[in-house]
C-alpha cells in the first residue's frame, strides 16, 4: 500500500512534501503537526497547500505507527524506513536535546501573585476576572501597566 500512495503524488507534490518534512524533521509529531496545521491556514498556493496536506498525512499516519509500534521515537527524522531524512542533519539543537540536562540558571524567576482584574490570558489560557494567580514579575508588571491585575494583598 505504501508504493501505492507514492505513486499517486506527483512529483512536484512529493518533493513539496518532503521538504516540508526535512523542514520539521527534529520537530516530535505533535509539534511538527502543530507547525503544518499553522502553514495551511495562510499559505495560499495550491502546489505548496496539496505539500501540506500529504505532510500532515503522512505525519499522522507515522505518529500512528509509532504510538502502535516503536513509542521510543520521538522525531520525525528518526523513523527508520524512510529514505526522505538521507543525509539530515542530525546536529541541529531540537527540543529533546535538554531534556536531561543538568545545568542550572543563575537567574532565580521572582514570581508575584496578582489578582486578575479583567478576563485576560495568560500562557493561551483564559483566566476569569477576580482569579488570583501566580506570575513572574515581568509578567505581572505588564498586566498592572495595562490595567488587568493587581498585587494581590489578600492572603
Amino acid at each position: 500500500m505504501n508504493t501505492e500512495n507514492k505513486a499517486i503524488l506527483s512529483p512536484t507534490i512529493l518533493g513539496e512534501r518532503n521538504h516540508i518534512l526535512k523542514k520539521y524533521g527534529n520537530y516530535s509529531f505533535s509539534a511538527a503537526l502543530k507547525e503544518v496545521n499553522d502553514t495551511l491556514l495562510i499559505e495560499k498556493d495550491s502546489e505548496i497547500r496539496l505539500g501540506l496536506l500529504a505532510a500532515k498525512s503522512w505525519i499522522l499516519r507515522k505518529k500512528l505507527y509509532v504510538a502502535l509500534h516503536d513509542p521510543y521515537i520521538s522525531a520525525l527524522s528518526e523513523i527508520e524506513d524512510e529514505n526522505i531524512f538521507d543525509g539530515f542533519d542530525d546536529g541541529e539543537h531540537n527540543e529533546f536535546d535538554s531534556l536531561f540536562d543538568e545545568e542550572e540558571t543563575t537567574e532565580k524567576v521572582k514570581k508575584i501573585e496578582i489578582l486578575v482584574l479583567k478576563k485576560t490570558t495568560l500562557d493561551g489560557k483564559a483566566v476569569a476576572k477576580n482569579t488570583i494567580v501566580e506570575v513572574d514579575e515581568k509578567l505581572a508588571q505588564t498586566l498592572i501597566d495595562e490595567g488587568k491585575a493587581k498585587i494581590n494583598t489578600e492572603s
